[in-house]
């Protein structure tokens, strides 16, 4: 199968789907990463001309601005005017003819109801990105948790000593008090969460709830 040709339902039904949904951007991430070792070893790099390797690693950085992120349009007209200084239609089909041109290890995929293509090493970069702006944004929350319990045991401590000396009913009324600034709307909590979170673990742990755990 040809990259532009016409493709049949069947032969659409049996291409892969792009991994990545069109909604996810990467507009805030400022690099790409670069597999310099493999490019250094690839064929591409080896056998393709300057002109269809410059045209490759410009297509290459442009996939991470489309939608979906890491993916090019089927249409040769519109894959030659990307490139700047645009090329002449024909003569980047020709390119891309041949077998390192220019659109070299790029394969059509399914992207939702659209045709695109997609290249393993591009999609690969792309998903790693996400992966490392998923596990930043973790740690970002998780030193915010943090950050935030340790505020309110101090609070907590001001007026319920004896509840602050127990992490279990921090984190008790942490989720307390957060539940309540949700339903009512609020950005951070007010005296009166915190006063209602502390009555609130009081009556828990009359009822058992913090009950200590004895080993035999």
């Amino acid at each position: 199968m040809t990259l532009h040709a016409v493709v049949s339902p069947a032969a659409i039904d049996a291409l892969p789907e792009y991994p990545i949904d069109a909604d996810c951007r990467l507009d805030s991430h400022g690099f790409v990463q670069w597999e310099f070792r493999r490019w250094l070893s690839s064929d591409m790099r080896w056998n393709g001309s300057h002109e269809c390797k410059s045209m490759w690693f410009e297509l290459v950085n442009l996939a991470h601005s489309e939608t979906p992120v890491g993916t090019l349009p089927r249409d040769m007209k519109r894959l030659a005017r990307m490139i700047q200084p645009a090329v002449d239609c024909d003569h980047f089909e020709r390119l891309c003819s041949t077998e390192y041109g220019p659109l070299h290890g790029w394969v059509p995929c399914r992207a939702g109801d659209e045709l695109r293509l997609m290249h393993p090493v591009v999609t690969r970069i792309v998903t790693t990105a996400f992966a490392s702006r998923a596990n930043h944004a973790a740690r970002v929350e998780a030193a915010s948790h943090k950050r935030r319990l340790n505020r309110l045991t101090e609070d907590v401590a001001s007026l319920a000593p004896v509840l602050a000396g127990d992490p279990r009913k921090i984190k008790w009324i942490d989720v307390f008090v957060q539940d309540r600034i949700q339903r009512h709307g609020r950005a951070r909590r007010i005296v009166d969460d915190l006063h209602a979170g502390i009555q609130a673990c009081i009556e828990e742990d009359r009822k058992g709830r913090f009950a200590k755990i004895t080993q035999d």
